[in-house]
């Protein structure tokens, strides 16, 4: 396997046991398994809650999918997704969890400033989903910038209280933020590096079933070379209580000295409290070779953490037969040391400490006795077994077989270039992160056939249609005089037998069949499925009646596609639509309950689209050359809607010679595009690079649509980049989009008058973009929509009525 071991990297950089456990891990993999690993590490500081966040945001975003197996054990490294993802769990932000009670801060929310309750309403309503990450970081970042809370001179002193850390709320997001990266359905393993930590509380889901798996220290054995001084190394702070071993060894009448290896924020105070005992010595940093020659001389190791989580230092002395001193709540180092047989454990005293100093001193035989109990106590704790048991599936739970879902479409998916490409592949591939999703579709040509892995969960089973089958395509091209592939697809599919056989072995083993569209059900309807599910893309008999007309040679056609759709929708379980609109018509034509029908809107997959404010528009519009004159962008493919949308938008550019209005999409090979005016512009189809960088730099979105029906993907686009966005009333149809809100809305034949304006009100542009980003950012992100499909999915929601999976 390919392992990547992710890690936070701290900020200014220390080495700790998080660091050492990395380190022991990539070495013993790279050397004695035959499997590879890396370290990935990003920085993290935390020095505030903002730094905080971003380090959680970032690993969020960070995509490993080139690698078998993801192994993270400290935050925020676990928000990472990957369908292979153990945790082996070091420690949570204690700061927030086990020693949040130290802050005397309260758990509960107090009441919070008005501009905080949506973020209030987010932290409530989270139910441990990947799909809420977006809305919450975008909120978060919303309060940033527009209270300035990062900047105190500034803030509102009222809201910068309540993102001190710590504090209720700030600890109310990490829990929130830990509850989706270590949820169930993100993990396949959880272990502890201690029992310590796997008993804290919150630190595991309700549930969850915990391996303890001590770990070796990275640092070679050290061989006892005799019993001299008494030696520790720790960091320098205060959890590590050095000032109870200071003020114990003082106490003690010795010659031996008290060596103490670290650096760290309490060495000052440390050294202070020392001054005036020769005995005491600071080391300062050595290497691990002088470590390792302190450990084979020392007499006995004291370490005397509150609560330690595990303690590599108790390991480390014990394999050189040293005993380890400790207090009776340091936590993971109770679990290696035996009181009396290999070390001793005492109240976190002062007093009780110097009783033991002297007992480990006064009688060195004994101690040394204890010292080679110690030794055997840890044998058994080293780098193979350590591997062997993190690397194996859980053994008392068989590795849980992930739900399948296939979907059968008629056209390739990957790269998505059209709006049902788009929508076909940022659904599934948000819904691959739950669940393993075959995608078999259907190519022209042959070189662009075979099994393509799309995403961790996402493959695309990629059927070449046969030669027979493309003939007949074409001539029914030629017949009908449009482009209709996707009716010779119902109509011959049977000319390409391998898609039929491919659809029968990929789903052999399902749990759910999904048809998006209907043209390939002659294939499915005679599998035996436990599950059919339609997704209606459009009610296919309107648009092709649309597209074809209710031509005598069309006719025969149209009654195919409408006898197809009316089987596969009585048949199916479920019928997924764009719109609510789409449920109803489907009602009406086939007899159906519109009860049945999830509406699962067209989506944005946000990560790839930047939101662009009002001053950065203006820049990218001079680097590409386009800030001399307005530009208005209308995306559009080869569909009817669009062409006739094309076709409406040449008379408005004729009226407004001093805007250029910019075509982007298949939509410019119609002919339509061959008569138009001076300043309509067809780009035809754009790479994804391309796109980027004209939604950063146009001036207006376009969208002049009246016919068609579902969604329109491209209003969603507009909206996320933050382009201001003119559309006709049905162009908007069934998204929540507002208009006075987040657009502006207006019939074709103002839209001449309608753009001048809108292009010069600047104020009221960059409210609407902002409010139309935050729209989107809370119901159209593909994983949103993706979290609410995939709680539809069980059996048992069959049960109940689905409406609460829409568009809002």
């Amino acid at each position: 396997m390919k392992i990547a071991i992710v890690a936070p990297s701290a900020v200014p950089f220390l080495v700790g046991g998080a660091e050492k456990l990395w380190w022991g891990l990539l070495s013993a993999i790279n050397q004695h398994t035959e499997h590879h690993a890396e370290l990935i590490k990003l920085p993290s500081p935390e020095q505030d809650v903002w730094s905080l966040i971003d380090s959680y945001r970032a690993f969020s975003q960070l995509r490993l999918d080139h690698f078998d197996l993801v192994i993270s054990t400290k935050y925020p490294a676990w928000m990472v997704a990957h369908p292979n993802h153990v945790c082996y769990l070091q420690h949570k932000l204690r700061g927030l969890y086990d020693t949040y009670h130290f802050s005397g801060l309260p758990t509960a929310l107090p009441r919070l400033p008005r501009a905080l309750q949506p973020l209030r309403q987010l932290l409530e309503d989270s139910r441990g989903e990947r799909a809420e990450l977006k809305p919450l970081f975008a909120e978060l970042e919303r309060l940033r910038t527009r209270y300035a809370l990062a900047d105190l001179t500034q803030a509102d002193s009222a809201l910068v209280s309540h993102f001190q850390l710590p504090s209720p709320l700030v600890r109310r997001i990490v829990h929130c933020l830990d509850h989706i990266g270590l949820a169930p359905d993100a993990i396949q393993r959880y272990l502890a590096i201690s029992r310590t930590v796997a008993e804290r509380e919150d630190y595991f889901p309700p549930g969850a079933e915990v391996e303890v798996l001590h770990h070796p220290s990275d640092l070679p054995r050290a061989e006892c070379t005799g019993y001299q001084d008494v030696f520790t190394a720790s960091r320098l702070d205060h959890p590590k209580r050095l000032h109870l071993l200071i003020d114990a060894f003082r106490q003690v009448e010795t010659d031996r000295h008290f060596r103490i290896a670290g650096t760290g924020p309490a060495e000052a105070e440390l050294r202070a409290r020392a001054q005036g005992d020769p005995r005491i010595q600071f080391l300062g940093h050595i290497s691990d070779e002088q470590i390792i020659a302190e450990y084979g001389r020392a007499l006995f190791v004291p370490f005397v953490p509150y609560d330690e989580d595990y303690g590599l230092i108790t390991l480390e002395a014990m394999r050189a037969a040293k005993p380890v001193l400790t207090t009776t709540d340091a936590g993971g180092v109770n679990e290696l040391v035996e009181h009396g047989r290999s070390g001793l454990s005492v109240a976190p005293q002062a007093g009780d400490l110097a009783g033991a100093m002297r007992q480990l001193i006064d009688d060195p035989a004994a101690t040394q006795a204890m010292g080679e109990t110690a030794r055997d106590r840890v044998a058994g704790i080293d780098w193979p077994q350590t591997l062997a048991a993190l690397l194996r599936p859980s053994p008392s739970a068989p590795p849980r077989r992930r739900f399948k879902l296939v979907v059968a479409v008629d056209f390739p998916v990957y790269p998505p270039r059209g709006g049902g490409q788009a929508r076909i592949y940022h659904l599934y591939r948000a819904l691959a992160r739950q669940l393993d999703v075959v995608l078999v579709s259907l190519c022209d040509d042959p070189a662009r056939a075979g099994r393509y892995s799309l995403a961790p969960g996402l493959i695309e089973q990629r059927i070449a249609k046969s030669e027979s089958h493309l003939r007949s395509a074409q001539q029914l091209d030629a017949k009908l005089g449009v482009s209709a592939g996707d009716i010779a697809t119902l109509i011959y599919q049977q000319q390409t037998p391998a898609y039929a056989e491919a659809l029968a072995v990929a789903s052999a083993d399902c749990d759910l069949l999904i048809a998006s569209h209907p043209y390939l059900y002659p294939s499915i309807e005679s599998l035996s499925l436990p599950r059919l599910w339609y997704e209606a893309h459009n009610v296919e008999w309107d648009m092709k009646r649309a597209v074809l007309g209710e031509t005598a040679t069309a006719m025969p056609y149209l009654q195919r596609v409408a006898e197809t759709e009316r089987r596969l929708c009585q048949r199916a379980e479920r019928v997924l639509v764009c719109a609510g609109q789409d449920a109803t018509r489907l009602a009406e034509l086939y007899g159906i309950e519109a009860r049945n029908c999830i509406e699962v809107p067209n989506g944005v997959a946000l990560d790839g689209v930047p939101f662009t404010d009002y001053s950065q528009r203006q820049q990218s519009a001079r680097r590409l050359g386009l800030d001399q004159r307005p530009s208005a962008l209308f995306i559009g493919s080869w569909h009817q809607p669009n062409i006739e949308a094309v076709a409406a938008l040449k008379p408005v550019a004729e009226q407004l010679p001093g805007v250029d209005f910019l075509i982007v999409g298949s939509v410019c090979k119609h002919p339509v595009m061959q008569q138009r005016p001076a300043n309509l512009y067809p780009l035809g189809i754009l790479s994804d690079d391309e796109l980027a960088l004209l939604l950063e730099a146009v001036r207006l979105a376009l969208n002049p649509v009246t016919s068609g029906s579902g969604t329109n993907l491209k209003m969603l686009h507009y909206a996320a980049a933050g382009i201001p966005i003119l559309s006709t009333p049905f162009g908007n149809r069934s998204l929540r989009l507002r208009d006075g809100e987040h657009l502006w809305c207006a019939e074709l034949p103002v839209f001449a008058r309608q753009i001048p304006v809108i292009l010069d009100a600047e104020t009221e542009q960059q409210e609407r973009v902002r409010a139309a980003r935050r729209c989107v950012e809370r119901g159209y992100d593909w994983p949103i929509i993706a979290a609410r499909l995939h709680s539809a999915l069980s059996p048992h929601s069959l049960l109940m009525p689905l409406s609460g999976v829409t568009s809002g």
